[in-house]
């Protein structure tokens, strides 16, 4: 009877820890989407609001076969959480996401560029991130994701801040800008933007 309760105890930790990891990445996520939507809701509200900064695309600085090349390693990395159609329509927030990661994003490029031929796997990421692994794909898709949330977001009407999006040069983790606020709940030093 005590050995059944203690395997009944031991399933039931490993349940646990099942549900663990998965409910963290939602917390995150949806940590960083607040940390996103909450001053893009304030647009126009704030008294430190600058101009708009946002990359512009420049095709013309992409070689037509590296672009291929990159573009079809990062469809095969993107197609498990965006359709193959979303990314190939250069319309849609997905497709100039994906354009921007293969042509502008210089962290991306050389990501793509230093790809192991053996394995096939990206590189480490140069500037690892705790939760999210240090593998390249996983700061490919972040970036994606986060391009993909810019475009969406700007397509009616232009941010009046990029708060550094799409900045090819910065890790995601610093797409943010800094604000001193008087009277603020957790301080006067309010990133607005991604910081993680």
């Amino acid at each position: 009877q005590s050995n059944s309760s203690e395997n009944h105890e031991e399933v039931g930790k490993s349940d646990n820890r099942r549900w663990f990891l998965p409910l963290l990445g939602l917390l995150i996520a949806a940590g960083i989407t607040l940390a996103i939507a909450l001053p893009l809701s304030m647009r126009g509200k704030s008294e430190n609001a600058a101009q708009d900064n946002t990359a512009s695309f420049n095709y013309a600085d992409c070689l037509p076969g590296e672009v291929d090349v990159r573009f079809e390693l990062a469809k095969s990395i993107l197609s498990s959480i965006t359709s193959p159609d979303l990314l190939a329509d250069e319309s849609t927030p997905q497709g100039k996401a994906i354009r921007w990661i293969v042509c502008d994003d210089s962290i991306s490029v050389q990501l793509f560029e230093n790809q192991d031929t053996v394995s096939g796997n990206l590189p480490k990421q140069k500037h690892g991130f705790r939760l999210g692994g240090d593998a390249g794909e996983v700061q490919v898709t972040r970036r994606y994701i986060l391009a993909a949330f810019f475009h969406s977001t700007s397509q009616v009407s232009p941010w009046r801040d990029s708060l550094n999006f799409l900045s090819p040069d910065l890790h995601e983790c610093n797409w943010h800008k800094n604000f001193t606020r008087q009277n603020f709940p957790f301080g006067d030093f309010d990133p607005v933007g991604v910081f993680c």
